[in-house]
């Protein structure tokens, strides 16, 4: 039976496992984890992508990943490929350094980010190898708990979602990594995507009108006024408002709230139009069912408007390793 495909797009994220071959201690010496960020590092200059968050582990690493122009394989292939050869030369042997196939889910449900976070974060603390996850330094909680995000980690997203405001933005993360709970491998290890849990995960809620508070009630806490709140549900853009949209979706997501049902809410919610220019040939058919796929499941809010998008049969790629952002080109956007 053949391997299943990967679903790929721009600005997907993902968690990627990464085992060494045999489950060997490839990452025994400080020297080779030092190596694979050094290689994180490079390739995420030259291939241009995010990484949310890391932990290297003796036997495997842990990334959190969110890809921009190019696909997730092509960025492994890459890493794998330049860490193995230089551990076998360093090392004097040859052969597999890694498991075949790293394994890799996508988080479809962005609730799901902070979570899995400390999910990666706990591992050595799981594997009794510290106590305490900012004990561990071979993770990128540092860069979380010192707000020093720099060439290798991006901690915008993952704080913006705590709060607007940095300061209280990193308390708020630094309480999160402190709570005992420990993550569920079953959700972030197993299956192919991040935020459509297996149902026995799911037996013993309670239902979701006692677990959280209503979008309507967390907006009227959050806008302070009756005046702002219908200020910010007419759509309004005056700039005194926009602190507080952001600050309102930061915490309906942190509620559980998936950010279509955010944008329902604030009456932003839809699909946007999709025009192709340019459909020459099958693949570039396919190639439009797969851009409006990535934006129909993609969970994104989308103002009402027109997406026209040309694309081009000259850029597609080899057979069964299409990657359909970088053939749609130029991208323009119009009002209805």
């Amino acid at each position: 039976m053949g391997r299943k495909p990967r679903v790929e797009y721009r600005g997907a994220v993902y968690h990627v496992i990464q085992r060494g071959n045999n489950r060997e201690y490839i990452f025994r010496k400080k020297q080779d984890k030092f190596f694979l960020l050094e290689h994180l590092k490079h390739y995420r200059e030259v291939m241009d992508f995010d990484i949310l968050g890391y932990v290297i582990m003796d036997n495997h690493y842990h990334l959190m990943l969110k890809t921009v122009d190019a696909p997730l394989k092509d960025i492994m292939h890459r890493i794998n490929t330049r860490f193995s050869k230089q551990f076998n030369r360093r090392n004097k042997r040859s052969g597999h350094v890694f498991e075949s196939r790293y394994k890799s889910l996508l988080v479809m449900d962005d609730s799901y980010l902070l979570s899995l976070l400390r999910y990666i974060h706990q591992n050595p603390v799981q594997a009794k190898i510290c106590q305490r996850i900012q004990d561990y330094p071979w993770s990128s909680d540092r860069f979380y708990r010192r707000n020093e995000g720099d060439n290798l980690v991006d901690i915008e997203l993952i704080l913006e979602r705590f709060s607007v405001n940095r300061g209280h933005a990193v308390a708020a993360y630094v309480r999160f990594m402190d709570e005992a709970e420990a993550e569920s491998e079953a959700v972030f290890e197993k299956g192919d995507v991040v935020g459509q849990p297996p149902p026995k995960l799911d037996q013993h809620r309670k239902p979701k009108s006692e677990q959280r508070k209503s979008l309507e009630a967390i907006l009227k806490a959050v806008a302070g006024t009756s005046e702002n709140c219908r200020a910010i549900l007419s759509g309004s853009r005056k700039r005194h408002l926009t602190a507080l949209k952001q600050q309102f979706i930061t915490e309906a997501l942190h509620a559980n709230y998936r950010m279509k049902e955010i944008g329902e809410c604030l009456g932003i919610s839809g699909q946007p139009t999709i025009s192709v220019v340019g459909l020459g040939d099958t693949a570039v058919k396919e190639a439009r069912e797969r851009v409006e796929s990535a934006l129909t499941d993609g969970d994104y809010i989308f103002p009402q408007m027109k997406v026209v998008i040309n694309l081009t049969p000259g850029n597609v790629k080899k057979s069964g390793s299409h990657f359909d952002l970088p053939m749609a080109s130029p991208l323009s956007v119009t009002a209805p």
